[in-house]
This record gives structure tokens, sequence and C-alpha cells, in this order.
């Protein structure tokens, strides 16, 4: 979360993270960035620990104009 905001600040992104809902993250994302931003999220999320390669952490995604919908 921390390298997350850090991307977002670092950039002046408009997109905010909200919040931490037990294992996910949601954002109010900028629909101009979702392109851009969405997979560096997810890089981030991916290689936010140190493992083996041959230990992969599955990190999925969905959009929407509501929590509900992003589901």
């Amino acid at each position: 979360m921390i390298r997350i905001d850090t991307l977002l600040r670092d950039k002046q992104y408009q997109s905010k993270m909200l919040l931490q809902v037990h294992d996910e993250l949601v954002f109010d994302l900028a629909l101009n960035e979702q392109d851009e931003l969405v997979p560096r999220i997810l890089d981030a999320m991916k290689t936010a620990l140190p493992l083996p390669h041959d230990v992969p952490i599955e990190v999925e995604h969905g959009t929407g104009p509501n929590w509900l919908a992003a589901h």
C-alpha cells in the first residue's frame, strides 16, 4: 500500500486509494488514467514481497461505477 500511495503521489495522479477491505484495495480511479495505472498497481501488488519465482502472487482486478459492479 505504501508503494502504491507513493506511485500515486509522485506522478500526481487524480486517482486515489480509498481503503482496504480484507485482502482488497479500493480506488477512486480516474477513467483517463485506467490504462496506464491499473497495470502499475497490479505490478506493485505482485512484487510486494521478495518470494522465489516458483511462488507466484496472484492479483485480480475489476472496475466499475461502484464496488459491487467491480466484482
